[in-house]
């Protein structure tokens, strides 16, 4: 079989999607050709130096294999100064954990000297889906623990509205609100961070680029582009030939980055391709007819990976229907919307899983920390990709 670096298999399905509330205009995607060998990070990512070829991994090992994510701090008038972000690290081998320069503080601290009184606002992107609520619940524990005010807010419904979202933002800095911690889900939020920062308010992002330019003191994210390689690094150890079928919230963004991570992993290997992708706005109502599209195009696709769980209904039910079930599989990105119950019922045959309950915890100690003028902690967050044999053990310790 072709590498992805033949039009044989590397075309680009087109199905018109409406565009998600609030997300910027996307430019034409070139031809997955072209970028095969980019492995860059997408706008909002720092360019990041190219790992050499990963080895090759049994099928067990690559199951095991964890990544990680990496926390950054950047340093403004009254706070913390600390180094650079390690964004191109934080999944790559050997699995660091996230951490940063820690060096003097400038910041003042609060005049009770704790976090007592201390006003935090959680712009939650998807407040109704299992994991974002999760992440949500398990700040609102940390800030009952260290005496912090946490409201929290979002859109309604099950699709992602960066509008409302940025206009949240804007309302928490006008109540004076001591920090901020959202999801930058478009180029939009940069603007209203630095807003925000300029009126004194601590801001905390998740999965976001980081970095002062984006207008975030501290983020807490993977590099998307490096999770698609690990993705894909898990399918080439599994036995034979795979055609990859992807499912992106958009080709702009962190959606493309974790395109070009998948693209440029693809061509290091000699059993997997690519035969298309297909975009959804990490919406879960056009997964469905997103991935028919995907699988009518391209019939020979043997698995659908993606980045984001919105997909797993959608995909699970296209398999179905185009009589797929055992030749087709998904990668589902973890255990909300039914990804544990694909990997049951052999629909999907690996699953991500991430451990969010910490990382929403850790989130809040690090504006806190900020605020006060103390060094941001450390944060090991770990992502698994694993199979059906670990997926019971994982869930019962908190992982989703």
């Amino acid at each position: 079989m072709p590498k992805c670096g033949s039009s044989s298999c590397c075309s680009s399905v087109s199905i018109p999607e409406q565009k998600a509330s609030g997300a910027p205009a996307k430019e034409p995607r070139r031809a997955l050709a072209d970028q095969t060998n980019t492995g860059r990070a997408g706008p909002g990512h720092d360019a990041a130096p190219q790992p050499g070829p990963p080895p090759r991994i049994e099928p067990r090992a690559a199951l095991q294999e964890e990544l990680r994510m990496t926390t950054s701090t950047t340093a403004r008038r009254g706070h913390i100064r600390i180094g650079a972000a390690l964004m191109t690290s934080m999944l790559a081998f050997p699995f660091l954990v996230g951490c940063a320069d820690q060096g003097k503080t400038n910041g003042s601290a609060s005049s009770s000297g704790n976090s007592g009184g201390m006003t935090v606002q959680f712009v939650n992107p998807l407040p109704s889906y299992p994991t974002w609520r999760q992440i949500g619940d398990c700040m609102k524990d940390e800030a009952k623990k260290l005496g912090v005010e946490l409201t929290e807010s979002g859109p309604t419904g099950q699709a992602l509205d960066a509008t409302a979202m940025i206009k949240q933002v804007r309302q928490a800095t006008a109540n004076k609100k001591d920090a901020i911690i959202t999801f930058p889900s478009s180029t939009g939020f940069t603007q209203v961070l630095k807003q925000a920062q300029d009126a004194g308010v601590v801001t905390g992002t998740i999965y976001g680029p980081g970095g002062k330019e984006f207008g975030a003191d501290y983020n807490i994210a993977p590099d998307f582009s490096v999770i698609g390689e690990k993705l894909v690094n898990a399918v080439a150890a599994l036995p034979g030939k795979h055609v990859l079928g992807l499912v992106a919230a958009a080709d702009t963004g962190l959606g493309k980055s974790w395109m070009d991570g998948v693209e440029a992993a693809a061509a290091k290997t000699d059993n997997v391709t690519i035969a298309g992708a297909v975009y959804t706005g990490d919406d879960a109502a056009k997964a469905l007819p997103q991935v028919n599209g995907l699988l009518t195009a391209h019939p020979d696709v043997t698995e659908i990976v993606t980045h984001m769980g919105t997909v797993t209904p959608g995909a699970t039910a296209a398999i179905k229907s185009h009589g797929r079930v055992g030749k087709t599989f998904l990668l589902a990105g973890g255990h909300d919307n039914g990804g544990s119950k694909a990997v049951e019922e052999g629909t999907a045959n690996l699953i991500l899983l991430q451990d969010v309950c910490t990382l929403g915890k850790q989130l809040l100690d690090g504006v806190v920390d900020i605020k006060q003028g103390k060094p941001a902690p450390e944060v090991p967050i770990k992502l698994k990709v694993v199979g059906k044999d670990q997926l019971e053990g994982l869930l019962r310790e908190g992982w989703v």
